[in-house]
């Protein structure tokens, strides 16, 4: 009996101008044939009854039937029905790419009654304009992960009718569109997303041994995974335990740093909130960071309260000298986001100065003393204190930079390697044009995340080339878009240096190119409603990068960065009708060697350059733009806003 993989269902798009791979299973050693437009191919099964067929190339066009058969088998014959011949792109990555025309997961107010949200709206204006549309079809592989390599999964193409176009990407579905429009050939849509999915999860095992980081995580996983537990839920206690250390004890105390006459003069300054990793001044370990405050006279006397941010991960605080509060212990990890809120004794408070310090300990991912600024606040008895801005403060001991392991077990969709092995794996070999990528907002929790990003999704890129067996295949990704509170410049955005590590990929990676969906963002979600634009901007970077239309692919494209004396000059592509919409000093910082960043003060745009220069920095050499977590963006061609960019990220 024959079975074909999953993805040969009624309806499938098969890749145009590229040989056919078609595989299943039979009995061993049989003879198998396959047959569409009056091609045909032979292939024996193998010991294991696996079989792969190898058609030749067919020009877009269809619909048509392809049949296998065993020749020596009267009888046995499987046909899959109208097939199309087109251009097929995988649709890969997390929420953003998971999130469908219909979908509701916009997590902003409901909207007055009668009134459509955006989403509801671009759903309508697709199905509208575009269904019914039998030339596109999707086929979405289903969220389910095992912990095994997996050679099947239960799904079938749809064509893009107004019933199925709710459950298709919704950024995959405007790319489809507008691809049609323009190249007049069918399109079909490997849909395979997991939201909160990280890069690792997606890399297949072989090549996570390469990466050192990755490799790390997954030999913690294979040394595990024989164990009852691993099968039944996840086991990051376990995890902490072999890759963490607890604390190793308040040294900090015993060296007087809690006192208030203690002269922590020759300490570092920090800005709170902030990360002291991410600033580079200590790893994972214990910091402390001290603080004086001027008391009023009338709360003298008077019980306050200390309130935080979370403090990543456990804290003790003390109020002129005396432990106010403490929280976490071992090697919890549930206080890292959580704001303290200690109370400060009537016979601590005095008029006048007084000083608060605060030991953090951090053993693993990011250490910081967490934002909003609102909440770092001493208040009571009608004062109120702001506490955030400068700070003292010194390192007790460096343990070095520990990356947080994600939860493992076969429940736990981010186990290294686990959705290739379950959701990729079936679609191999399949033949595609290329990779439209919507990733990275869970690799971008912690800066420290974040600065791996670069090296670890260029590993997953090369993979799947080599595993789809296309070493060129090309790659679109998204960068990611604005989110949070808008700011012009944060060192210690992980977003930021997300984007910044987007980039670097693109610029560093052949037939690797981005869109960027800074200008779509929201504040309060970071599943930007206009999937139309960003669906819209992978089409014209396809269109341009891949099918060699002249259209602009995207936003004016940084290629390098030339000191020039005390300016430094910046050189694009795709830069037609380049304009700066608003003050260069809210989006483009620079530095120089000792990688300082001010902002740029004069900006002179020539052609496809843009010279800068800043007052504080004698000979530039580095530049960044658009980074924090919901930048100013100012850039842009004639079409499209620039992307976010460091000069400095690429390896």
């Amino acid at each position: 009996m024959i079975k074909l993989a999953s993805l040969f269902t009624d309806g499938v798009v098969l890749q145009q101008q590229q040989p056919i791979r078609v595989w299943g299973e039979c009995a061993p050693r049989t003879l198998v044939k396959a047959e569409i437009a009056g091609n045909s191919a032979y292939a024996k099964s193998s010991c294991d009854g696996s079989f792969m067929l190898h058609l030749p190339p067919l020009d877009a066009g269809g619909a048509f039937e392809l049949t296998v058969s065993l020749p020596d088998v009267p009888g046995e014959t499987v046909t899959v029905h109208d097939v199309l011949i087109g251009e097929v792109w995988m649709c890969s990555g997390q929420s953003n790419m998971l999130y469908t025309l219909g979908c509701d997961w916009a997590k902003l107010p409901p909207p007055p009654p009668g009134v459509e949200t955006l989403r509801e709206q671009q759903k309508n204006e697709f199905i509208e304009t575009f269904c019914p549309a039998p030339q596109i079809r999707f086929i979405t592989v289903p969220m389910v992960v095992t912990g095994c390599r997996e050679k099947y999964f239960d799904a079938s193409w749809k064509p893009m009718t107004g019933e199925n176009a709710p459950d298709a990407s919704a950024v995959a579905a405007w790319f489809a569109a507008m691809l049609r429009q323009k190249i007049n050939v069918p399109v079909g849509l490997i849909c395979c997303s997991w939201g909160r999915a990280m890069v690792d999860s997606w890399t297949s095992p072989s090549a996570l041994r390469r990466h050192p980081d990755s490799r790390k995580l997954l030999e913690l996983w294979e040394e595990l995974r024989s164990e009852k537990c691993a099968w039944e839920g996840d086991i990051l206690d376990r995890l902490l335990n072999r890759i963490a250390e607890t604390d190793r004890g308040n040294e900090g105390f015993d060296r007087k740093w809690a006192e208030p006459d203690f002269d922590d003069s020759s300490w570092r300054q920090m800005d709170i909130p902030g990360s002291w990793i991410g600033s580079r001044i200590s790893g994972n370990g214990a910091v402390w960071v001290r603080k004086k405050v001027l008391i009023p006279p009338e709360a003298a006397g008077c019980e306050l309260t200390l309130k935080t941010g979370g403090i990543d991960k456990h804290d003790i605080t003390y109020f002129n000298g005396v432990e106010v509060g403490r929280t976490g212990k071992g090697l919890e990890v549930d206080h890292w986001n959580c704001p303290r809120e200690y109370k400060i004794p009537a016979e601590l408070v005095r008029a006048g100065e007084n000083t608060i310090a605060i030991r953090a300990f951090s053993f693993i991912s990011d250490g910081a003393f967490r934002a909003p600024e609102s909440d770092w606040l001493l208040c009571g008895k009608g004062v109120s204190i702001p506490l955030c801005g400068t700070w003292r403060i010194e390192t007790e001991y460096d343990i070095g930079y520990k990356i947080m392991p994600p939860r493992m077990g076969v429940d736990a969709d981010n186990t290294p390697g686990i959705k290739f092995e379950s959701m990729i794996y079936p679609l191999l070999p399949f033949v595609i044009r290329g990779v439209l990528w919507y990733q990275g907002e869970s690799n971008a929790n912690f800066l420290s995340d974040a600065l791996k990003y670069q090296s670890k999704f260029k590993n997953m890129i090369l993979d799947w080339r080599q595993q789809w067996d296309l070493p060129e295949l090309p790659f679109i990704l998204v960068q990611l878009a604005e989110y949070r509170q808008p700011a012009v410049y944060d060192e210690t955005s992980p977003l930021a240096a997300l984007r910044g590590a987007q980039e670097a990929v693109c610029r560093t990676l052949a037939q690797t190119f981005m869109v960027t969906a800074l200008g779509t963002g929201e504040v309060e979600d970071i599943h930007p409603q206009n999937k139309k634009e960003i669906g819209e901007r992978l089409a014209a970077a396809a269109l341009c990068h891949i099918y060699g239309e002249k259209v602009l692919p995207g936003g004016p494209v940084f290629c390098k960065a030339e000191p020039a004396g005390h300016r430094v000059r910046l050189c694009f592509d795709y830069a037609e009708n380049m304009e700066l919409t608003g003050d260069a000093a809210q989006s483009f910082f620079i530095a120089g060697e000792n990688r300082e960043y001010y902002p740029a003060d004069e900006a002179e745009i020539c052609g496809d350059t843009i010279t800068l220069a800043s007052k504080s920095v004698a000979e530039p050499r580095y530049v960044r733009y658009a980074w924090s977590d919901h930048p100013v963006s100012i850039l842009k061609n004639r079409e499209y806003p620039a992307a976010a960019f460091g000069s400095d990220e690429a390896e």
